[in-house]
């Protein structure tokens, strides 16, 4: 495996690529405090350019590292149940740590991509949940399939000012084979290779151009049973990516998984985020091993490193318990994983996300649900916990699988003016405290502006 100054060497290097090409490559000092959009024609043209120039080198190193990860992964595993079986429990340990350590370093990676996504999308989240459809499988680049992939892409990325991004490079992509973005506009393809596929997608083709709905009879007709299961699922695909597309250029439309009607508020409050008490932590971590803080009473922030990185979380944990039984914990870190504002987008310096992703300063994060709903109260949104039983009955429903439950409870909000409405505390909400860093009590200003009164 790389040692961890070659993979930091990485990062740095595809990060580069993918997120300051333009800047780094062009003089843009005269441009600093204006919008790209607002620049002269040509000088915008040139930008874009150099943007996607970053993609296509960065999407290519990707390509490279996953594939080494994902094989190096696959071979550590079986060395792990060799040991497992010769009850080598000293070799059993190490190779169960350098697992966690090719996870980590491949969820960096696919974090990377992740923010090319992001920056495709014009960064926005709700744009990033059409794609993610709650897959849990990992995403293996196999060999042929990611041959045709890269050449497809490849193709695309021939015209400086179109760029398309494998999906399986990403975490959150879930939808679609490739996401390419042209003339302003953003695209999912769905690329199958083989004679039956072509032959179902011709079908699809002449359905469309005739009109015709596909119904069973003519399935039956059409093919036989195994081709049919095919067509079903290339139907259920291409009908995801369509909707996801719908949504993404018009902000409102059909969703892609339920089939519901979707229209995206926006909220009219500004938001605000604790990052400069982030950067603050890391200020004191010049001269400290470990910083803490606590923000808007709910929201324990601690930050380590060194020997430090030791302790991190069990202070926190210890103190949090004093306050409550009912509490998030999570390591910072897993903002690799998370369906979030990548970490390549906040207003961090480099060199610091470099330090948080290679593991050289670690970042905890415990929130009091107790004060949470507290703060949510304040404010003017009813809110507390359900009865076992209560929570028990709500997570039946298949809309509620995002539902936070601690201790067996969860937690409902009353929106005033939605009267007889109850909105059940998901992970949505606690994903943008946590991973995107908004405040407490702005994320419950921001949800009474997103429900307009009814009339």
């Amino acid at each position: 495996m790389k040692s961890i100054e070659e993979h930091r060497e990485k990062v740095k290097e595809i990060a580069d690529l993918a997120f300051a090409n333009a800047v780094n490559n062009m003089d843009l000092s005269s441009m600093v405090n204006s919008y790209p959009s607002s620049w002269d024609k040509d000088l915008y043209k040139k930008f874009i350019e150099k943007v996607h120039e970053g993609f296509k080198i960065a999407q290519n190193l990707l390509i490279e590292e996953i594939q080494y990860y994902q094989t190096l992964l696959k071979n550590t595993i079986q060395e792990l149940k060799q040991f497992r079986r010769d009850r080598d429990k000293k070799s059993e340990e190490i190779t169960k740590s350098n697992i966690a350590i090719i996870k980590q370093r491949l969820s960096t990676f696919h974090h990377i991509a992740d923010g090319i996504a992001w920056q495709l999308i014009g960064g926005e989240i709700h744009i990033a949940r059409r794609f993610h459809i709650g897959e849990q499988e990992s995403k293996n680049l196999d060999s042929s399939n990611i041959k045709h992939a890269i050449s497809v892409v490849n193709q695309i990325n021939k015209n400086p000012l179109d760029f398309a991004l494998i999906s399986d490079l990403t975490n959150f992509v879930q939808i679609g084979d490739v996401i390419a973005k042209s003339n302003g506009r953003i695209g999912i393809m769905e690329l199958k290779e083989g004679s039956v596929n072509e032959q179902i997608s011709d079908f699809f083709e002449q359905m469309k151009k005739e009109d015709k709905e596909i119904t069973e009879d003519v399935l039956k007709a059409e093919f036989d049973d195994k081709t049919i299961k095919q067509v079903k699922r290339m139907q259920r695909q291409k009908m995801r990516a369509d909707r996801a597309t719908e949504v993404i250029n018009n902000d409102e439309g059909t969703e892609p998984v339920s089939g519901g009607k979707i229209t995206v508020s926006t909220p009219t409050i500004p938001t605000e985020g604790y990052h400069q008490e982030i950067l603050a932590l890391k200020d004191k971590l010049d001269t400290k091993i470990w910083a803490y803080t606590v923000i808007e009473k709910c929201l324990h922030l601690g930050m380590y490193r060194d020997k430090g990185i030791l302790m991190a979380g069990a202070a926190i944990e210890a103190t949090i318990k004093r306050e409550t039984e009912n509490y998030i914990m999570v390591d910072w870190l897993s903002i690799t994983d998370n369906l979030s504002q990548p970490i390549f987008a906040k207003p961090f310096d480099p060199e610091f996300i470099l330090d948080i992703l290679t593991g050289k300063i670690k970042i905890i994060l415990g929130l009091n649900l107790d004060r949470l709903i507290e703060v949510f109260n304040e404010l003017g949104i009813e809110t507390r916990w359900l009865s076992t039983k209560e929570t028990a009955k709500i997570k039946k429903q298949e809309t509620r699988k995002g539902m936070i439950v601690v201790n067996n409870r969860g937690i409902t909000m009353k929106v005033p003016h939605l009267k007889g409405s109850e909105m059940i505390l998901g992970g949505g909400i606690i994903s943008k405290i946590l991973y995107d860093n908004i405040n407490p009590s702005n994320m419950a200003l921001t949800l009474l502006t997103l429900y307009p009164e009814t009339k």
